[in-house]
């Protein structure tokens, strides 16, 4: 073991299946993960304490990440959680076991996990949940986009540091990836090109920019599980990527195919892993069907996932009142598929005063026989004029504060 709280993981790819042409880059991502996280830890490396037992430590590299030494036998520490179903990655961390772990102890109490997405590309990004005090979310999310683009910035507390308090704190940490479309270089709403399968292909230009984004994501999701280099405890997240993939605003849904979608699921799942990057609880969600034009939430479910969800959003725009349930039809059928079901986002669309009751999506959730794990909001991205932006995070939401007060760390019961 390194630095106090840095659990050495060995970078294994048994357990997932990954096209062939993939295999001939691996150990170049390697090094370039390698290299990535060394420029992300150099200028705070000083403050990290040496190796005490080189018996059970990896052999550091010349940039300062962790390699394995072939010589030894590495560590593994034990997890002192167990979970209903094993994890996708049979090397998961004890943190990821121990965050798909809770969430099955939700379910099984019938409770849920009181949920809050935080900007972390703004100064403000804590503001969420610091306005919900003395209560707290249960799971906080955000997005790895944004969080490489927060790092950058000189905030006062910096986006990874505030996650791993959370963490440190018990909040469980979920992501999602709003990430650009590789073949035009626009962002994730450009659909001018929807080819997945260039992204198997390692002669593509497609290729090369999908996955060089890609390790720099774990790069930073590998902070996290370190807990920035042993200052904090090592944190899991729940990583969500490529979803509401039967919509038709994302580069990765209609109009991609079906298969070459899940074959780059799979592809990020072995190369996270031969990166060394254990500590994902493997999630994925769908959008609710709530017109015509969203597509079968199952005809892009991966093959292996950890936790299934849907998003819903009911908007609000020349609305009067909120509806008495929230639309979420798909969930049904997405939770049976899958060994644990959410409520991945939900919320109003287009709230100008916030007028809208969170308390229905658990509620409806139960209605369509689902018990979620948890439930989560997003933060407040506007005015609402424009009928999709407006007022989400729960301390924005009519009884979003009294909701949170009643669940005790944010942990709720689930209505009968």
């Amino acid at each position: 073991m390194l630095a106090a709280g840095i659990v050495v993981v060995v970078a294994v790819t048994q357990g997932f299946t990954v096209p062939a042409q993939l295999s001939d880059r691996l150990a170049e991502a390697g090094d370039k993960v390698e290299e990535t996280v060394g420029e992300i830890t150099d200028a705070t490396a000083e403050a990290v304490d040496e190796a005490t037992d080189p018996t059970e430590a990896a052999t550091p590299s010349a940039t300062g990440s962790p390699e394995a030494d072939p010589t030894q036998e590495q560590a593994v520490e034990q997890s002192p959680c167990s979970v209903s179903t094993p994890l996708v990655d049979p090397d998961a961390t004890p943190a990821a076991t121990c965050l798909a772990a809770t969430l099955d102890g939700w379910i099984a109490d019938g409770r849920y996990g009181l949920g809050q997405q935080l900007n972390v590309s703004s100064g403000d990004y804590l503001e969420p949940v610091t306005a919900l005090a003395p209560a707290r979310p249960a799971i906080v999310g955000f997005d790895l986009a944004e969080l490489a683009e927060g790092v950058t910035f000189s905030f006062e507390t910096s986006p990874v540091e505030g996650l791993l308090r959370l963490s440190d704190e018990g909040v469980l940490l979920t992501a999602s990836w709003h990430t650009d479309n590789p073949g035009t270089g626009w962002d994730a709403g450009d659909r001018d090109w929807q080819d997945l399968g260039e992204l198997l292909d390692p002669g593509t230009a497609a290729y090369t920019a999908f996955w060089d984004d890609f390790d720099a994501k774990m790069a930073l999701v590998l902070r996290l599980q370190t807990g920035d280099d042993g200052r904090h405890r090592p944190a899991a997240v729940l990583f969500r990527p490529f979803h509401e993939a039967n919509g038709d605003w994302f580069w990765w849904a209609q109009g991609a195919d079906d298969d070459a979608y899940k074959q780059v699921y799979a592809a990020m799942q072995e190369r996270a892993a031969s990166l060394g990057v254990h500590n994902i609880v493997w999630g994925w969600s769908a959008n609710a069907v709530t017109h015509d034009g969203i597509a079968d939430p199952l005809a892009k479910l991966p093959d292996a996932v950890d936790v299934v969800g849907i998003d819903s959003y009911e908007s609000m725009a020349d609305v009067e009142e909120q509806a008495e349930s929230l639309d979420l039809t798909g969930l049904a059928e997405v939770a049976g598929r899958g060994p644990r079901a959410s409520v991945a986002e939900a919320g109003p669309h287009g709230s100008t005063d916030g007028a809208w009751d969170p308390a229905v999506v658990a509620r409806s959730a139960v209605a369509v026989g689902v018990r979620p794990s948890y439930v989560m909001f997003w933060f407040d991205d506007g005015d609402g004029d424009d009928g999709y932006s407006g007022k989400k995070e729960l301390a924005s939401l009519r009884n979003g504060r009294a909701l949170a007060e009643s669940c005790p760390d944010g942990v709720c019961a689930l209505p009968g």
